[in-house]
Protein backbone atom coordinates (compact mmCIF):
# COMPACT_ATOMS: atom_id res chain seq x y z
CA UNK A 1 0.00 0.00 0.00
CA UNK A 2 1.03 3.71 -1.06
CA UNK A 3 1.76 6.41 1.77
CA UNK A 4 -1.19 8.91 1.45
CA UNK A 5 0.03 12.59 1.01
CA UNK A 6 -1.85 15.16 1.40
CA UNK A 7 -4.09 16.46 -1.48
CA UNK A 8 -3.79 13.35 -3.52
CA UNK A 9 -6.18 10.69 -4.06
CA UNK A 10 -5.39 7.52 -1.61
CA UNK A 11 -3.63 4.89 -4.10
CA UNK A 12 -4.27 6.58 -7.43
CA UNK A 13 -1.48 9.25 -7.94
CA UNK A 14 -4.70 11.58 -9.26
CA UNK A 15 -4.80 15.04 -7.20
CA UNK A 16 -7.87 15.78 -4.99
CA UNK A 17 -10.54 18.28 -5.53
CA UNK A 18 -11.34 21.23 -3.27
CA UNK A 19 -14.28 19.82 -2.21
CA UNK A 20 -12.52 16.30 -1.55
CA UNK A 21 -9.96 17.57 0.65
CA UNK A 22 -12.12 20.30 2.24
CA UNK A 23 -10.40 23.76 2.01
CA UNK A 24 -9.80 25.50 -1.27
CA UNK A 25 -6.12 26.15 -1.62
CA UNK A 26 -6.26 29.40 -3.28
CA UNK A 27 -8.32 30.30 -0.03
CA UNK A 28 -5.02 30.08 2.07
CA UNK A 29 -3.20 33.69 3.36
CA UNK A 30 -0.73 35.65 1.18
CA UNK A 31 2.97 34.22 2.39
CA UNK A 32 4.21 38.01 2.03
CA UNK A 33 7.33 39.25 3.66
CA UNK A 34 5.70 40.09 7.02
CA UNK A 35 4.87 36.74 7.17
CA UNK A 36 8.08 34.94 6.96
CA UNK A 37 9.66 37.59 8.60
CA UNK A 38 7.86 36.24 11.87
CA UNK A 39 7.84 32.69 10.98
CA UNK A 40 9.08 30.49 13.46
CA UNK A 41 11.65 27.89 12.09
CA UNK A 42 11.54 23.97 13.55
CA UNK A 43 13.27 21.36 12.92
CA UNK A 44 11.73 17.83 14.13
CA UNK A 45 9.36 19.99 16.46
CA UNK A 46 11.76 22.08 17.91
CA UNK A 47 12.09 25.57 17.89
CA UNK A 48 15.54 27.10 16.09
CA UNK A 49 14.55 30.61 15.10
CA UNK A 50 11.45 32.97 15.97
CA UNK A 51 11.86 35.82 13.85
CA UNK A 52 10.18 39.96 15.07
CA UNK A 53 9.81 42.59 13.11
CA UNK A 54 10.03 44.76 16.15
CA UNK A 55 13.62 44.30 17.11
CA UNK A 56 17.18 45.01 16.24
CA UNK A 57 20.34 43.41 16.98
CA UNK A 58 22.54 46.42 18.33
CA UNK A 59 26.06 46.27 20.10
CA UNK A 60 25.95 48.52 23.41
CA UNK A 61 28.91 48.33 25.78
CA UNK A 62 27.82 47.64 29.34
CA UNK A 63 29.72 48.22 32.14
CA UNK A 64 31.45 44.48 33.42
CA UNK A 65 29.25 45.02 36.86
CA UNK A 66 26.50 45.80 35.22
CA UNK A 67 25.97 42.99 32.79
CA UNK A 68 27.38 41.06 35.80
CA UNK A 69 24.54 41.96 38.10
CA UNK A 70 22.07 40.79 35.34
CA UNK A 71 23.77 37.57 34.74
CA UNK A 72 23.80 36.53 38.54
CA UNK A 73 19.98 36.20 38.72
CA UNK A 74 20.57 33.76 35.51
CA UNK A 75 18.83 32.85 32.16
CA UNK A 76 17.04 35.35 30.64
CA UNK A 77 19.42 38.47 31.82
CA UNK A 78 18.80 39.92 28.11
CA UNK A 79 15.61 40.55 28.78
CA UNK A 80 15.94 41.92 31.85
CA UNK A 81 18.11 44.20 30.57
CA UNK A 82 15.76 45.60 28.05
CA UNK A 83 12.86 45.54 30.19
CA UNK A 84 14.76 47.64 32.83
CA UNK A 85 15.92 49.98 29.45
CA UNK A 86 11.96 49.78 28.81
CA UNK A 87 10.94 51.00 32.39
CA UNK A 88 13.60 53.81 32.56
CA UNK A 89 12.69 55.30 28.94
CA UNK A 90 9.01 55.41 30.62
CA UNK A 91 9.93 57.75 33.74
CA UNK A 92 12.47 59.86 31.92
CA UNK A 93 10.75 60.63 28.23
CA UNK A 94 12.77 63.71 28.16
CA UNK A 95 15.86 61.80 28.61
CA UNK A 96 15.51 59.71 25.60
Amino acid sequence: MSANKAGSAPDSGRTMSPDEIGWDPDDAPELDDRWFAEAELRMNGTLVRRERLTRETEQVPLPADVVAKFRARGAGWQGRIEAALKEWMAEHPERV
